[in-house]
């Protein structure tokens, strides 16, 4: 990666979240930092004195993260311009996952290897396309693709490849009559606020 190719990146990310709110400067912190942290890694993983730097950088960089909103992406993950976090809270992307460009990343979202086929690689993470929605909550593990121009509903889990120009939503919750609180205390009452379940019993 380039120094231009850096400038490029961020000025999209900016672009895509900048705004008034204290979720779009957090935002734009956590993607100036995970840009970085690409640059670094791709400039310095291929001398051994040099991977030192990246290992410091990534260090420092998972804390930072993590005070700031609790995410972790390492910079080895690959992501195309204008990725949009309208809520950068609660985010995990495995090491090695690849995203295309434009994509939005909602909160609470997983986006992990399976850890139960062997090491950690490029071939076993999750590979996402361009323009895709990932909605609040969903997780994406192991070695799956998903297509381009992709939305994937809050809640969603995600172990297949799904093709270009899709709709993701998980199962139908099951809604099942159940009989009236009979022991149940009076909403703001002393037992209610003691016991925050009491009004259901």
């Amino acid at each position: 990666m380039s120094f231009r190719q850096l400038v490029e990146l961020l000025s999209w990310d900016i672009r895509v979240n900048i705004g008034p709110s204290l979720d779009s400067i957090r935002a734009v912190l956590l993607l100036v930092e995970l840009r970085i942290e690409q640059y670094i890694y791709r400039n310095c993983k291929a001398s051994p004195a040099r991977r030192y730097i990246w290992y410091a950088f990534r260090f420092a960089g998972s804390i930072f993260q993590w005070l700031l909103c609790n995410s972790n992406i390492p910079g080895t993950v690959t992501i195309g311009r204008g990725l949009r976090l309208p809520h950068p809270q609660n985010i995990v992307i495995t090491g090695f996952a690849s995203l295309g460009e434009f994509c939005t990343i909602y909160h609470n979202v997983t986006i992990a290897w399976n850890g139960f086929n062997g090491t950690i690689s490029p071939e076993k993470s999750p590979r996402i396309g361009s323009q895709v929605l990932i909605g609040t909550g969903a997780i994406l593990v192991g070695d799956i693709t998903i297509g381009s121009d992709v939305l994937i509903g809050a809640g969603t889990v995600v172990t297949c490849s799904v093709p270009d120009h899709s709709r993701v939503t998980g199962g139908r919750p099951e809604v099942k009559p159940r009989r009236p609180s009979e022991k149940a205390a009076v909403p703001g009452s002393p037992e209610h606020i003691q016991d925050p379940y009491s009004i259901w019993r």
